[in-house]
């Protein structure tokens, strides 16, 4: 699951555009031995020797969680009673040098096993030779993992037929079209659930009106998405994508987003809200204080108000978090089956250990939450179906990147998500429609620098539009003229050929 700190965005089809520059990162440098198969050596199905330990190396952004190192003993114990010699050796790095790190340990032959990755970044790290295929090593040692994730689910992590990482199977069906609101603030005055934009608005009114202190919505409106913009395909995440597909109409087209009517109607409507004083006058200082009590709705994505109910509600005793999306009774689709996913290194020297270990804390609950919230009684405690920190001192509060490898059948939420909302987060793919873009990634490599370009201004034009500051047709031509001069025509049409490839490959 994600926050925002974290930057990790929804479902994307194309790279993340931004080489960023590498700067130190952390952790010993203990060194592997052993030498990695090729494609063609034979793979065997015994658990590791116990005489023979290995150290995985594990690369993940951002910073080491607290008891990092009593956690991953404990972890170390458990699997070597299970037959697995493995200790894991964790280095983290900034966020915005994470991408350029993995190009780099595989450039320097570094001897790293595992690391976080992303449906966005799939494409261009399988171009670099970054990541291994691991359909062998899911063959000998991943029976767990593969008889858990349904088929559609691994189609979404191949490339060219081959399976390049262990995704998390989480809800996927459109799951970052919503919002969150302040249930209390609604039920205070007298408002009734909001299912349509005009609910939304008299909520807003009402935060305004008798909120001063508040802002009433956060600076960005793509929760609008699921309103005018309903079977789009727009990048997994509406606030980075320039393009879009419609899955209702065939065949399957990429588009320019910026020239859609259903664009401009969304960014109008914010521009109305802006005007109407319901989101920040400045929105480039605005913070997005939703878990502190000083924002009353935010846009937001199907786990996001399971991440910050606890920090809402120790700022605001009483307060409560609802889940809006509008148009709920219309078709939910699923564009693609993964997003975060654990993948292997190229230049591994323990890519089966590597996948014995992801097989193993995906084999039953007891692992699972080891690896997820370290040791019961120490890091966190069980409160009947959820974890609880109370009473737990802070420097023991263990809090991984569990949203990389999130298994629903084991996930335990807050107490303070109510078993409504539960409910709702667990049956959110039921009846959702599987589109034809399952399993479909592009490269972006022959396009590369009009793409730098694209993204370049698309960056310069986000806040201001989805934060309402202007009416779009103030800056539409302008903007058009912009992306065509950049390139957007050779993008799009690279785009849509590797996608008539594909849908003819699976045809």
């Amino acid at each position: 699951m994600k926050t925002k700190k974290r930057k990790v965005v929804g479902i994307g089809l194309t790279a993340i555009l931004a080489i960023t520059m590498l700067s130190g990162c952390g952790g010993n440098n203990n060194k592997n031995e052993g030498a990695a198969p090729s494609e063609s050596s034979p793979v065997t199905t015994e658990q590791t020797p116990s005489g023979e330990e290995v150290t995985l190396k594990i690369l993940f952004p951002g910073d080491p969680p607290k008891d990092l190192d009593a956690v991953s003993a404990a972890v170390a114990t458990k699997m070597k009673a299970d037959g697995l010699n493995i200790k894991l050796n964790y280095t983290f790095v900034p966020w915005d040098t994470y991408w350029n790190k993995q190009s780099l340990i595989v450039a320097g032959g570094e001897d790293f096993d595992l690391t976080w990755s992303h449906i966005a970044n799939l494409p261009s790290s399988v171009a670099k030779n970054i990541l291994l295929p691991l359909d062998e090593y899911l063959d000998s040692d991943g029976q767990q993992l593969k008889e858990s994730t349904p088929d559609y689910v691994w189609k979404g992590a191949k490339i060219g037929g081959k399976i390049y990482a262990i995704p998390r199977v989480v809800p996927v069906a459109q799951n970052n079209d919503t919002f969150q609101i302040r249930g209390d603030l609604r039920k205070k005055y007298n408002l009734p659930e909001i299912k349509t934009v005009e609910d939304f608005e008299k909520y807003l009114e009402a935060v305004k009106v008798n909120e001063p202190t508040m802002i009433p919505l956060g600076i960005n409106t793509t929760g609008l998405g699921r309103e005018y913009l309903p079977s789009y395909y727009a990048n997994g995440d509406l606030f980075n994508s320039f393009f879009y597909i419609d899955v209702t109409q065939q065949p399957l087209t990429f588009k320019n987003l910026y020239e859609s009517e259903a664009f401009a109607n969304l960014v109008n409507k914010a521009h109305e809200w802006y005007n109407k004083g319901y989101t920040p006058k400045d929105p480039i200082a605005a913070k997005e204080d939703f878990g502190k009590g000083k924002t009353a709705a935010i846009a937001s994505n199907l786990f996001r108000p399971t991440e910050t109910i606890d920090g809402l509600v120790a700022s605001v005793p009483g307060a409560e978090i609802e889940f809006v999306q509008f148009q709920s009774d219309k078709p939910k689709y699923i564009f693609n089956s993964v997003d975060n996913l654990m993948a292997v290194f190229s230049t591994s020297k323990h890519p089966r250990e590597a996948v014995q270990f992801m097989n193993w804390f995906h084999s039953n609950e007891e692992n699972y939450n080891l690896i997820s919230l370290g040791v019961e009684g120490i890091n966190y405690k069980l409160d009947g179906n959820s974890a609880s920190y109370d009473g737990i001192a802070n420097d023991k509060q263990y809090l991984p990147i569990s949203w990389a490898w999130t298994d629903m059948r084991y996930a335990k939420f807050s107490k303070n998500i109510t078993p409504a909302q539960l409910d709702v987060i667990k049956n959110w793919d039921n009846g959702a429609v599987k589109t034809d873009l399952i399993g479909f990634s592009v490269d972006s490599e022959p396009v590369k620098n009009e793409l730098a370009k694209v993204t370049a201004i698309v960056k310069e034009y986000q806040v201001q539009l989805y934060s309402g500051l202007v009416e779009y047709s103030s800056v539409k031509e302008k903007l058009l003229k912009r992306l065509k001069d950049a390139g957007i025509d050779k993008v799009l049409n690279e785009y849509q050929k590797q996608l008539d490839a594909y849908l003819s490959e699976q045809k």
